[in-house]
């Protein structure tokens, strides 16, 4: 496994040791986990890290079925492992904040799903300062951030009680029109004590995504099943559902946006 340097500062991940015969032993684990068997694919997996013990996407997406049997442990040990092979690759001129790692680059996609999938482990494990660094890592080598590392990285400064960094995070993504970016916003200026601003951050996401508020607002909480497991329909009730359970809590630790929230809310 190398990481090779191309024009304009870009780097591609590069393995001459994943041949055509090992592509298609690892689709089969992927075509088994997508009929849901599980152990089938876990099976066919753990055959190609046994030809090609490098091989990041087969470790990562064995992490994630053995997450998804609940085997935290193993998912976690897995999920280092594939990084591990990507940091070990990264020669020491290739720098976290000016170098380029692009998602477009097929190669790229494994490591960066795993480093992403690690984040979240260490979100989970409240290791925030770690969190915070992978994701940021990320955002700055892929600015375009196919992955929405943007709307993680909040959660973990709303832990560390770094709400100016919030803050400066959605201004710096203003343009973008997601809830976890507009609402987060609002929210994240009412806990610095900018209040107006807080108010008209505020209506103005519940004008665009006014199912948010909603959901926020709710006693009970159902998961919406709109035919997208896994994945959300922006606009929609899934969408809402999502932030929602990603936010809430940050959002109940406020008494004052929550009181905004019920003032704007019953008047949009």
């Amino acid at each position: 496994m190398e990481l090779i340097r191309q024009e304009s500062n870009e780097w591609v991940f590069e393995d001459s040791t994943i041949s055509h015969e090992v592509d298609e032993e690892f689709d089969a684990a992927l075509e088994a986990a997508d009929q849901g068997d599980l152990r089938v694919a876990e099976r066919l997996a753990r055959l190609v890290l046994r030809k090609c013990p490098d091989h990041i996407d087969a470790l990562h997406h064995l992490a994630l079925w053995l997450g998804e049997r609940g085997d935290t442990l193993a998912a976690y040990v897995h999920c280092q492992a594939a990084v591990a092979i990507g940091l070990q690759a990264i020669p020491p001129d290739f720098n976290w904040k000016r170098s380029r790692l692009r998602w477009g680059y097929l190669e790229n996609r494994p490591f960066m799903r795993a480093y992403q999938a690690l984040a979240l482990h260490r979100m989970d494990q409240r290791a925030w300062d770690d969190a915070i660094l992978i994701l940021g890592r990320l955002l700055a080598v892929n600015p375009n951030d196919n992955q929405g590392v943007r709307y993680e990285l909040p959660q973990c400064w709303f832990e560390t009680g770094d709400v100016d960094a919030v803050v400066e995070h959605c201004r710096a993504h203003r343009n973008d029109a997601s809830p976890f970016i507009r609402y987060t916003n609002a929210l994240a200026l009412t806990m610095a004590d900018r209040i107006p601003e807080g108010r008209e951050a505020l209506a103005s996401a519940i004008r665009s995504s006014p199912l948010v508020a909603r959901e926020l607002l709710a006693k009970r909480h159902p998961e919406p099943d709109d035919g997208f497991a896994g994945s959300y329909v922006v606009g929609g009730p899934s969408e809402a559902w999502v932030y929602w359970d990603a936010y809430g809590t940050y959002w109940r630790r406020s008494k004052d946006a929550m009181k905004l929230l019920r003032e704007l809310a019953s008047v949009a």
